[in-house]
């Protein structure tokens, strides 16, 4: 299985390593890991009470500079609410739970609104009414969630071209000291906002550190930090790589076979989900103690990983081909339990409007012949980083 980032797609090698064993022992950093593939007992997994996610719990030989969980410049960012459990997960999970409130996400989805209007007229501008081929991802697809997140969170105009450099360093280089430069520059970039938030807009993050003052705060400026560390990372990459997938199994098809109705949508992009995990691996679980998952045993301290990728495609059910109209149990891409993604709501939301007004705007849109497809993956993300499409 592949550990290292670079310009493939991992899914044939997530889906092949299910038809090896439905527990998979692999090499990993010079020490080994294990991977779940079992659909159920991904599940299990999911929900496994010693199966934990607590960043303290990270054997010292995964601390390897350029990794996430070896650059921090302060141990404690590391313990966002997808690497942490009990009191302070939940007490991270709170500041998310209310800024992503059914009330918020209906506000934030007039905005996205806004944002995509605004890319799809600069795309139709720039076609000037006849045939253009584009790349889909870096005129569109990657901009919104990238350009939302950022009004969002109340950050100035430079900072989406700073952090989609930086992210895209951190998650698919395969240069670990730039990895490792590139994840201090974005602590450092976070920091700054925080500490000195003069340069920021009304936003998100100045309406936490309004609640950060004073002996009674709800909340410090330590954990803002970590919050909006949070919010970049999972907020923008991983939308982004759902709407592309999302556009490019519609572009593929007839215009007749792609949706049109918002029940069409959703469920489009529920399929999505389904066939394209942004996250084929969710971030590391750690066993507490030994366990036996499914017969295999699974030691103290080693690390674990599950195989949503594979989960998802339960064997029998023509689970490796996109139907929209399919019915059964759906998908684990936002996962399941306590770590169950807080932003899934707003995430399908920028996905379905992102789609809906795409399809609108460019009906006859097709996949260009004259350039392909490209995917770029991470241990445990994957996006497509080129959708060539030509816009009629």
């Amino acid at each position: 299985m592949p550990t290292d980032p670079g310009p493939f797609d991992c899914m044939p090698q997530l889906l092949a390593a299910a038809r090896v064993a439905p527990v998979v022992r692999i090499p990993y950093l010079g020490e080994h890991a294990w991977v779940v593939c079992d659909p159920e007992l991904v599940r299990i997994a999911l929900t496994h009470p010693q199966l934990a996610k607590d960043v303290t719990l990270v054997p010292d030989w995964m601390r390897k500079p350029g990794l996430m969980l070896g650059s921090q410049p302060d141990p404690a960012y590391a313990r966002t609410m997808i690497m942490s459990d009990g009191e302070h997960h939940a007490r991270i999970r709170r500041l998310h739970a209310a800024v992503l409130s059914p009330r918020n996400t209906e506000k934030w989805g007039a905005a996205v609104s806004v944002k995509v209007d605004g890319f799809l007229d600069e795309l139709e501008q720039s076609t000037s009414g006849e045939s253009a081929e584009v790349d889909v991802v870096t005129a569109y697809t990657h901009r919104i969630p990238l350009a939302f997140i950022a009004e969002m969170l109340g950050l100035p105009l430079a900072a989406q071209q700073l952090l989609r450099g930086i992210t895209d360093v951190i998650l698919y280089s395969s240069d670990y000291p730039a990895r490792t430069e590139a994840v201090g520059a974005l602590y450092g970039a976070v920091e700054g906002w925080v500490r000195d938030p003069a340069a920021l807009h009304d936003g998100v993050i100045t309406g936490l550190l309004a609640s950060s003052d004073g002996p009674d705060a709800a909340v410090t400026e330590g954990e803002v930090i970590v919050w909006t560390l949070a919010m970049i990372i999972t907020g923008y990459e991983t939308t982004g790589s759902l709407i592309s997938a999302s556009l490019y199994e519609a572009l593929r098809r007839p215009a007749a076979e792609r949706p049109r109705s918002d029940d069409d949508i959703t469920a489009w992009v529920e399929e999505t989900l389904r066939v394209h995990p942004p996250f084929p691996h969710p971030t590391w679980r750690f066993a507490t103690a030994d366990i036996d998952l499914g017969g295999y045993l699974i030691p103290r301290g080693t690390p674990v990983q599950v195989n949503i990728a594979a989960a998802n495609r339960k064997p029998g059910e023509g689970a490796d081909c996109f139907a929209a109209d399919r019915r059964g149990e759906g998908h684990l891409s936002f996962g399941l339990g306590m770590h169950y993604c807080i932003g899934a709501s707003l995430a399908r939301l920028e996905v379905q409007i992102a789609l809906r007004g795409f399809l609108r705007r460019f009906p006859r849109a097709r996949l260009s012949t004259g350039a392909a497809v490209e995917w770029e993956s991470e241990w445990m993300i994957r996006r497509m980083s080129v959708l060539p499409a030509v816009l009629a």
